[in-house]
């Protein structure tokens, strides 16, 4: 089935990336990434022309992560537009802006859009302890241990962002091995 077009809207480490990835992950969809900061129209064109031959060629779906998309102007949102509208691409947009105001109409008509929020203390803390148990993807073989107020101290510092506390911890782990 086609996915639709879609924009994650929410603050730093709330998982827009990681869900961007999770939809290509999930499909067989080729995966292609823009920053909206450093790309402008020709990167749009070149992208939508390799995505149009792949899905002529190959019958293969582009799904196209725009970080930062409220970063693009309109001309550049413009030129996502007939390839969004032709289902040339799939466009997953990921905003820390209100894409109400950031995203021009069109566009936004054509996607779906999902808030994201930020973790409370107590999320990040589960996070935390989870990535401290976890033997396979966290740091569970290590035997690194984490003092209750440390771990909270942790979970306030990075203010409801997984990333933060995830890298702070790690970094934790790192420099308590020396």
């Amino acid at each position: 089935g086609h996915i639709p077009s879609m924009i994650f809207w929410g603050p730093p480490g709330t998982g827009k990336t990681t869900l961007a990835r999770l939809v290509s992950d999930l499909t067989v969809a080729h995966f292609e990434t823009l920053s909206a900061v450093t790309s402008g129209v020709a990167d749009i064109r070149r992208l939508t022309g390799d995505a149009r031959h792949r899905l002529g060629a190959q019958g293969q779906q582009t799904i196209l992560f725009i970080d930062e998309i409220h970063r693009f102007n309109k001309s550049q949102q413009d030129a996502l537009l007939p390839h969004v509208e032709e289902g040339t691409i799939t466009l997953i947009g990921a905003t820390t802006e209100n894409p109400s105001f950031e995203v021009n109409g069109p566009l936004l008509s054509r996607c779906r859009v999902f808030t994201l929020q930020s973790l409370s203390d107590a999320d990040v803390s589960g996070l935390i302890t989870r990535a401290i148990s976890e033997a396979d993807r966290g740091l569970g073989a290590t035997g690194v241990r984490i003092e209750d107020d440390a771990r909270e101290l942790l979970a306030q510092v990075a203010n409801g962002d997984a990333r933060i506390a995830l890298d702070g911890l790690e970094l934790a782990a790192w420099a308590a091995e020396d």
